[in-house]
């Protein structure tokens, strides 16, 4: 794969089609001189110190502390916290960087200014000797690399997370390849950090620090990341099978030389083209020399924008495969308009169930039904607590009218208008509810932000629901040329039935499931006020035993300065048990009716604050 500054990227050879490569016609010129791109730098491998994890926690204590002086001085903000946090996991390294990924995309937990900072976390690549690539290489595939290989450019030509990349030509084939070797000591550096952060979520847990998160699912997913990270050949089957799925979207996928590729080297075309991180500089700092280059290679930003939304739309949708990091730097731009991907680490699909909810909810956004929209989202939801579930749904339609009227101001800030800012608006109304986002939401959640910062360039002005509608106008007659045969008109008129039936159905699922989700809601909220009620019963009885004791001891106290206080109140009976007792110090005894006092006002409290509960909550519920 090429990093983010590499406009020479894999894919093509100069057998064109036949050999099931790029055609060499849709090559574009170059747009950036070698001279303007940083050579990789070269560092020799070493293992991971042995006291790494001593490192990692000296790390984590140091900025703890800072934000703790921060707050002490009253200069703790958002921004400050996520940037020093930031800047934490980009030095550790490692999984911990994976980790701090992971907590990006987490915007139904997190204030969505942290996350934002926390997305434009980078690691810290370097390249190693073209010699320790050979021996992995070698080793990989069990043969010496001049028996493979016609070429090899022992410099890397890119540095890529967990590796670099290689040119070489085919000595078989005679194509000219790029070659990714995995970097040595990363599965060591991994394992390590996995062991630590394991101790980390059951602390966690145990500590009850941020329980929302969902920890140990969110280890999962960094476990599951890791293991596809350090193995090769699941990006190489992620690349065969997405090349299958987008090829009818116009989208070009590199070919992979499965008889070169292993564990840790993978082997795919070699194509020269442009980056969209590429053009996205250029056009910062040289409009003019832009503008010529898109003259010379046929290219048109708004159409590139409509092919990139419609695609992923259709990967998200339809054919439940996606890539998922559709980031500048993993986007080549190719002449008369067209696209490649690369970089197939982060691909996914979605639970079929889910997908199903996700697809209405996606359709209601366009067609601007925001009632549908906003039960959609309650079933999209993870964890639903006891809320006021019609108040929140009223935030929810109210947040998507403001992102509808936004949508028909062009000149307003692109993510403001785009579909992942409308779920966005969403996810912030359910966030202060305290209610939680699958994780299929949240990796669909940045599919749709990293590809946004690609359109963002392309088409600012980009009318998101208008090319929503589009794609399902696109994706039904897609159906119906699938549908079509010998007796296409008979099934087309009963295709048509059909799908109306189908739709009065799925508004009634829609209709139903959001009435059973708010009725579910309530009922789960009325026996919580039971219960609420119950407990405040059982809080008050103990409050009352713990006032005796008090009441005793202070009587006791009294009486051994003020003779016969018990006799004369209590009687003779409470006198003689009282003069079988110790003496009690005087601090002993005021330390003990202080705690006693704390206690008993402490559950009067909580005493008090249930049974308002219960009050709100009966109001809630009567309606039902």
């Amino acid at each position: 794969m090429s990093g983010p500054k590499q406009s020479s990227v894999r894919g093509m050879a100069s057998t064109g089609r036949s050999s099931g490569l790029l055609d060499p016609a849709l090559t574009p010129t170059r747009l950036i001189d070698a001279r303007e791109r940083r050579a990789v730098v070269i560092t020799e491998p070493a293992p991971p110190p042995r006291w790494r994890t001593l490192q990692v926690l000296v790390r984590f204590l140091h900025l703890g502390l800072s934000v703790l002086v921060l707050l002490l001085t009253g200069r703790l903000t958002t921004t400050e916290y996520a940037r020093r946090l930031r800047a934490t996991f980009e030095e550790i390294g490692g999984l911990w960087l994976k980790a701090g990924q992971l907590l990006s995309l987490r915007i139904d937990v997190y204030p969505q200014a942290l996350c934002r900072v926390l997305q434009l976390m980078q690691e810290r690549v370097a390249g190693f000797p073209g010699a320790t690539a050979r021996a992995i290489i070698e080793a990989d595939l069990g043969r010496p690399l001049e028996s493979l290989f016609d070429e090899f450019e022992e410099t890397p030509f890119a540095a890529v997370p967990l590796g670099q990349v290689h040119r070489a030509r085919l000595k078989r084939e005679g194509h000219w390849v790029a070659i990714k070797v995995r970097q040595p000591y990363s599965a060591e550096l991994f394992a390590g950090d996995l062991r630590l952060m394991r101790w980390v979520v059951r602390l966690f847990v145990v500590t009850g620090f941020h329980e929302r998160v969902g920890w140990h699912e969110a280890l999962t997913q960094l476990e599951q990341l890791a293991r596809e990270d350090l193995d090769f050949r699941y990006e190489a089957a992620a690349m065969r099978r997405m090349r299958r799925t987008l090829r009818p979207h116009g989208i070009y996928v590199p070919r992979v030389f499965r008889a070169y590729c292993g564990p840790h080297v993978l082997v795919s075309e070699f194509v020269h083209a442009v980056l969209m991180a590429d053009y996205i500089a250029v056009e910062q700092r040289d409009p003019v020399r832009l503008a010529a280059w898109q003259l010379e290679n046929d290219i048109d930003p708004r159409r590139l924008a409509r092919r990139l939304f419609g695609s992923l739309l259709r990967q998200l949708l339809e054919d439940n495969r996606y890539h998922g990091d559709q980031r500048p730097g993993n986007i080549v731009l190719l002449r008369h308009n067209r696209i490649a991907l690369i970089d197939f680490r982060t691909t996914h699909f979605t639970e079929g169930e889910y997908l199903q909810k996700y697809r209405l909810f996606v359709r209601a956004l366009a067609t601007r039904d925001y009632s549908k929209a906003a039960d959609l989202a309650f079933m999209l939801c993870a964890v639903l607590p006891v809320i006021d579930i019609e108040a929140v749904k009223e935030d929810v339609i109210h947040a998507l009218r403001a992102w509808a009227t936004r949508t028909l101001v062009s000149d307003l800030p692109y993510d403001e208008r785009s579909l992942d800012g409308a779920t966005a608006e969403i996810v912030a109304v359910l966030r202060r509810h305290k209610c939680t986002m699958k994780w299929g939401w949240l990796r669909i959640h940045r599919a749709m932000a990293t590809l946004d910062q690609s359109l963002a360039r392309l088409d600012p002005r980009l009318n998101h629901p208008k090319q929503t509608l589009r794609h399902f106008t696109r994706a039904n007659r897609r159906s119906l040329r699938a549908f079509a045969g010998p007796e296409f008109v008979e099934r087309a008129v009963g295709s048509v039935r059909t799908a109306m039936d189908i739709q009065e159905r799925l508004n009634e699922y829609t209709m139903y499931q959001g009435s059973l989700i708010r009725r579910h809601a309530q009922v789960f909220q009325g026996a919580t006020n039971k219960f609420a009620d119950t407990f405040a019963t059982m809080i008050g009885a103990l409050a009352a035993v713990l006032v005796v004791p008090g009441l005793l001891l202070l009587a006791l106290l009294i009486d051994q300065r003020v003779p016969r206080f018990v006799a004369t109140w209590l009687g003779p009976q409470a006198a003689g048990l009282a003069e079988q007792l110790p003496r009690v110090g005087l601090l002993l005894a005021g330390a003990f009716l202080l705690l006693d006092l704390y206690v008993v006002v402490a559950l009067q409290r909580l005493k008090q604050r249930l049974r308002q509960k219960d009050v709100r909550g009966h109001e809630r519920v009567a309606p039902v």
